[in-house]
């Protein structure tokens, strides 16, 4: 109500890539808060194949990163940064290893100003670039990738 030209569109349905392509057609921007590997690649193929920017943030136990796979804008691919998924065990679930609860309203607050300012051209978005904050030292840092 605040903002009569912003629109959301929950979809309670797995993301597949017979859906993908079509589902993706309708945006400008995709935002990918996702808790699996499997499904981040997916957002990731389909976005660069129809030339849209992903914000991706990632959790857990005590960290989060930030950044926005956007090849279409000069930025790096997911797959050329993460050719592999990582080996079992080195990185766990939130279910499996936990997160601490202000995480996500953190790293998510980033994401959407990372969002906003791709959508607007405002500021130096994270194309080509990392946050990683670790709430537990305290620290945040940003790397090139």
């Amino acid at each position: 109500r605040q903002n009569p030209y912003v629109s959301f569109l929950p979809y309670t349905r797995r993301l597949t890539c017979e859906i993908a392509p079509d589902l993706f057609d309708d945006f400008d921007l995709i935002v990918d808060a996702v808790d699996n590997q499997e499904t981040r690649r997916l957002i990731a193929a389909t976005a660069e194949e129809l030339g849209l920017p992903v914000v991706s943030g990632a959790i857990t136990q005590w960290e989060g990163q930030v950044t926005i796979w956007d090849p279409a804008f000069g930025g790096p691919s997911y797959a050329s940064i993460f050719p592999k998924d990582p080996q079992a065990g080195l990185a766990p679930s939130c279910a499996e290893a936990g997160v601490v609860g202000s995480l996500p309203g953190i790293i998510g607050s980033i994401m959407a100003t990372e969002a906003i300012k791709r959508i607007t051209g405002a500021g130096k978005p994270l194309i080509g670039e990392m946050i990683i904050y670790d709430a537990l030292d305290a620290e945040t840092r940003k790397i090139k990738l």
